[in-house]
């Protein structure tokens, strides 16, 4: 058997699906076992203590209606965490264990203005102080001076 063909049962092992996520939603939802099914243990686990509290269960409810369009997001993450589980190993391989990871190129520094822009910039800044910073600006609708 190649090694593409490994990975890929592989990952069919771990593939989560959105349908079996949805039902489990519906019939189990308040219990939070659509969330221990899409690998969310810790608030899957929250969200059943909360459901078996008189107070809590009002909070799951909406919770629970709430869940319903983060489903897919859920299932995404761990269908991306499971390519990650069985390619994340071949990419560490292929890297030279002598170089470790790759470095990374450090920000280029910001270039200074040009001498002509400053000097533009100063003179703008005496003109504005010799108006009062009042200065007559044309209006683009009338054409007119303020």
């Amino acid at each position: 058997m190649d090694d593409n063909k490994r990975k890929q049962i592989v990952f069919e092992q771990n593939e989560k699906s959105k349908g079996v996520a949805y039902l489990l939603w519906l019939l189990f939802g308040w219990l939070g076992v659509h969330r221990f099914y899409a690998g969310k243990t810790g608030s899957g686990l929250a969200q059943l203590l909360l459901s078996l509290s008189v107070v809590g269960f009002a909070v799951t409810f909406f919770w629970w209606l709430f869940d319903a369009f983060l489903i897919p997001d859920m299932i995404n993450e761990h269908n991306l965490k499971a390519i990650d589980m069985i390619y994340g190993s071949e990419q560490a391989q292929k890297q030279d264990p002598k170089q470790g990871a790759p470095k990374q190129q450090p920000p280029e520094p910001l270039r200074e203005l040009p001498n002509d822009v400053d000097a533009r910039r100063q003179a703008m800044l005496d003109d504005l102080k010799q108006t009062g910073y009042r200065k007559e600006r044309p209006d683009p609708i009338s054409r007119l001076y303020r």
